[in-house]
């Protein structure tokens, strides 16, 4: 903690120039005393600090001191610090490591000190609860460490050597590879607690996490039950369908029949089963018309015979 704290005083006078000790302190959430005991140890080191006492005094490095960061061009500095702390990597703990690093660019690069982020990813969809991830930083632990890992996953143990961790619109997932070389993805949502094991993990370098998310993700969606309706919808019907059914119905309109002469379209939907079509459509009322399969029309004519009994 101490070297991180060093590596951020150093930064930090190099980015501001002459700064009183009490802003350090407060910037680095520690005591005067411990910011002039810092100074200390980086003069040992070889750094050029400089405290002055009085009006107008402070600490400061000298003006030719640069911190033995190189290799960046400006506009990868920029791409570097254009962005601010994602929650992604907050969740992480990474969050103060880069707050550190982006202050070491800024000065390395000779950038204008850190003005605060201009891109900010705001990663969940709306209305969507952030789900608890207590074992989260446990399992970027394991990662780093490259060790195994022993945690809880449905009231069931489970040991298996850590592949990666990748945050899929704010919920975040475990790959993972189990006994018999077998690569599983766990939501990590689901894991109550977790453990490193003495083993170290076999994680091959030739692993392409993002390429093995790419075909998962692919193989998911396909798997998933699937039902082809064919409705006949009103043009304000048609405006809300995105709305309503996701990002993932656009397809399906722009393929849509032209439209009759009040402006209905035929289009093609696709849900989990039977049911879960009649009761999202049974919401439009007479804006949307099944055509087929002719169980999804008798679903909903049960669907609407149940609710005037209901409300009848």
């Amino acid at each position: 903690m101490r070297a991180d704290r060093l590596v951020s005083l150093v930064l930090l006078l190099q980015a501001r120039g002459r700064t009183p000790a009490s802003v350090l302190a407060g910037e680095l959430e520690v005591s005067v005393r411990t910011v002039y005991r810092d100074l200390e140890a980086l003069s040992a080191a070889g750094v050029p600090v400089v405290t002055e006492s009085g009006p107008g005094g402070g600490c400061r490095i000298l003006d030719d001191y640069r911190f033995p960061l190189r290799g960046l061009r400006p506009d990868e500095a920029e791409a570097l610090l254009i962005l601010g702390v994602p929650q992604a990597l907050t969740d992480l703990g990474l969050d103060g490591a880069l707050a550190t690093a982006r202050r070491r660019i800024s000065v390395t690069a000779g950038l204008a000190p850190d003005r605060g982020a201009l891109v900010h990813l705001d990663m969940p969809r709306w209305f969507g609860d952030q789900e608890p991830v207590p074992a989260l930083r446990t399992l970027a632990h394991a990662l780093r460490l490259g060790r195994r890992l022993a945690f809880s996953y449905h009231d069931e143990e489970r040991a298996a050597d850590p592949l990666g961790l990748v945050n899929k619109a704010g919920t975040w997932y475990l790959v993972a590879r189990t006994a018999g070389e077998t690569t599983t993805v766990f939501r990590v949502s689901r894991i109550r607690t977790a453990h490193l094991l003495t083993p170290t993990s076999q994680r091959t370098a030739d692993f392409d996490l993002a390429a093995f998310w790419t075909q998962w993700s692919a193989d998911f969606v396909a798997s998933r039950p699937r039902l082809a309706v064919t409705v006949r919808a009103a043009p304000t019907a048609l405006a809300v369908f995105p709305e309503v059914f996701g990002d993932a119905v656009r397809p399906a309109l722009a393929a849509a029949l032209p439209p009759d002469g009040p402006g209905w379209r035929v289009v093609t939907l696709s849900f989990e089963h039977e049911l879960a079509a009649a009761h999202r459509l049974a919401g439009f009322g007479g804006l949307v018309e099944v055509l087929e399969p002719p169980e999804v029309r008798a679903r909903l004519v049960d669907t609407a015979h149940a609710i005037i009994e209901r409300y009848r």
